[in-house]
């Protein structure tokens, strides 16, 4: 409810209250409407075909580098089954008892030369290693380095004759490996297997890779990422989802997570998947460039029919406009707009009995502003003369009870107190004073009260050292406090407790006056309001506020004064706030003087 009210309030206050953004808004509606509308069904068109345009492609291009990689493993199991048919490798791993030793060191030099071979054969193979189950040895060339080690013969031999393929996923790389028969019985004598690393790829996945926001991974049966071109791993649920993905009989090979797109092929028999991940903003770029080139057209558009618009309400409603913004003006307080009245016609009419009204009103608010400022002054007069007689009368009772007890000290202190106060309130022939000022006098005030309450009384002034120079209106905060007392504590049976400060915030002051009196009902305390904001006469505790508050105004402006809270039984808190305005910098008429 509250935003439809919003909204109408705008619609009405911008567009409807005014004639030339109505004729602005018009033309707009006349343009935009049918390319907004184009734009939207071209956007959704071209959507479509350009996801439906781009997913075929990337099948394609999977498909060929799935083939591709797989004429690259196959290659390898090509090298190692060219060295199954030499007639040397199988007696090179046969042990016979009665070899010498310069054919022990011809057979491992000729091992060596045959490992080294296949080592140097391709750039990316990590290791080549022979195992001889006869002598239990297993001969290595790793890091350009030969080696030979016993071989632990720990599990049972795998005796197929095909090629066999493992996913190293610790070290990224994969292995092709063959078992080795003698001819003569077929019996299992070794093993020769090639460790590669899956870098092998990076051409192809550099190929496949059209955008560099798109990203080039393989993974192994278990879902795990064995080569990712850019460092990037999938999540658990996305490669398990691909993994069930491709064990089902279709022909989508791609799923959709996200938005974004995962096409993927599955290499050597399913124990590795080829998956390239193409986000939503890639495989919508198209789309995005056409509704970019639509956006760019609209606002040209828009442009265009600105400055048509502009033309047009220039030659029809600028004189209306331009009257508009002279009333806003006097709105405002500026009762010194110029107004032109040279027009002959209805509008030039209007002009000057507008200049005339406005003529009327500047002389009445002058008149009334002198009234006004007679008014204060005589409220001014008033309150420096006027004594509160209940708080003289308690004063006077605790003076004749210290006097029958003989406490010459006390009296004089109470007696100099008051005469503090009353030379302060009566000697001064401005209107502003120093805080400094203003705060000693306020201590006078309380040391009175403080004796009068006694021990029930407990008061916490704080005063910000930056604040001492500035000016506040006399007796500001004498009748705030004295409210306290006469309205918050006078029936209060606990301890009384006051609280004062005065600090800078900011660029202003601000006087917190925080009381634990009976406080007042939110009746009562809407009625003080209300008669602050008003200025109206009322029998409540807001006289005193009321008054200091048209003085804060009267002096700093609107938007300074009194703000009060309340809570029944608990306080009542009163805070001020005026701009801080050095002594020095004020002229000596607005500066009090003893």
């Amino acid at each position: 409810m509250k935003f439809h009210r919003g909204v109408k309030q705008i619609l009405s206050k911008y567009i409807l209250e005014s004639i030339q953004r109505k004729m602005m808004g018009t033309l707009l509606l006349v343009m935009m409407v049918p390319m907004l509308i184009f734009m939207l069904i071209s956007t959704y068109i071209s959507r479509g075909t350009v996801e439906s345009s781009e997913i075929s492609s990337n099948l394609s291009r999977m498909e060929l580098s799935k083939s591709y990689l797989e004429e690259q493993f196959h290659s390898y199991n090509d090298l190692l089954f060219a060295e199954l048919v030499d007639e040397r490798l199988v007696p090179s791993i046969t042990t016979e008892n009665n070899i010498s030793s310069t054919g022990a060191f011809n057979t491992q030099t000729y091992i060596k030369d045959k490992l080294f071979g296949l080592y140097n054969g391709d750039d990316d193979i990590i290791s080549v290693t022979l195992i001889s189950y006869e002598d239990d040895r297993l001969y290595q060339v790793e890091n350009n380095d030969f080696f030979i080690n016993h071989y632990f013969q720990t599990q049972i031999k795998n005796t197929e004759k095909t090629a066999i393929f493992d996913v190293n996923t610790s070290n990224h790389s994969f292995t092709f490996a063959r078992n080795i028969f003698r001819f003569e019985d077929q019996k299992l004598v070794g093993k020769i297997e090639i460790q590669v690393s899956f870098s092998l790829i990076d051409h192809i996945a550099t190929n496949l890779q059209s955008n560099g926001e798109e990203e080039i991974l393989l993974l192994d049966k278990e879902g795990n990422t064995v080569y990712t071109l850019n460092s990037m791993k999938l999540r658990k649920n996305i490669s398990e989802e691909i993994l069930s993905s491709s064990m089902k009989a279709n022909d989508t090979n791609y799923i959709t997570k996200d938005n974004d797109y995962y096409f993927y092929q599955n290499l050597m028999g399913g124990q590795i998947q080829l998956v390239k991940l193409v986000p939503e903003e890639v495989m919508r770029v198209g789309a995005i460039y056409i509704g970019r080139t639509g956006i760019i057209i609209l606002l040209i558009s828009i442009l265009l029919t600105i400055l048509l618009s502009i033309l047009v309400s220039n030659q029809v409603a600028k004189p209306i406009v331009s009257l508009s913004r002279k009333m806003d003006q006097v709105g405002e307080n500026n009762f010194n707009v110029q107004i032109e009245t040279r027009r002959t016609d209805e509008i030039g009419h209007l002009q000057r009995k507008y200049k005339e009204m406005i003529t009327r009103i500047k002389d009445l608010i002058e008149k009334d502003y002198k009234r006004e400022m007679e008014n204060r002054d005589a409220q001014f007069l008033a309150l420096q003369s006027q004594i509160n007689p209940h708080f003289l009368f308690n004063t006077l009772q605790v003076i004749s009870g210290m006097a029958l007890k003989n406490k010459a000290k006390d009296i004089y202190e109470m007696t100099q107190k008051l005469a503090f106060m009353f030379r302060y309130i009566t000697d001064k022939r401005g209107d502003l004073v120093r805080m400094k000022e203003e705060v000693n006098h306020l201590n006078n005030y309380l040391y009175i009260q403080k004796v009068r309450f006694g021990e029930n009384l407990s008061i916490q002034l704080f005063v910000d050292g930056a604040v001492k120079e500035g000016l506040i209106p006399l007796l500001t905060l004498q009748p705030i406090i004295e409210n306290s007392f006469k309205h918050g504590f006078e029936s209060k049976l606990e301890k009384a407790e006051l609280k004062i400060d005065i600090q800078m915030v900011f660029d202003e002051i601000e006087i917190a006056i925080i009381d634990n009196g009976v406080g007042m009902s939110e009746q009562l305390l809407a009625e003080v309001r209300e008669k602050l904001i008003f200025d109206t006469d009322t029998q409540h505790r807001s006289i005193g506020l009321r008054n200091v508050n048209n003085r804060i105004k009267l002096y700093f402006g609107k938007e300074y004064g009194i703000e009060i809270d309340s809570e029944q039984s608990d306080f009542t808190k009163v805070v001020v706030r005026i701009p801080y305005r050095n002594g020095s910098e004020l002229s000596e008429h607005f500066i009090n003087r003893r």
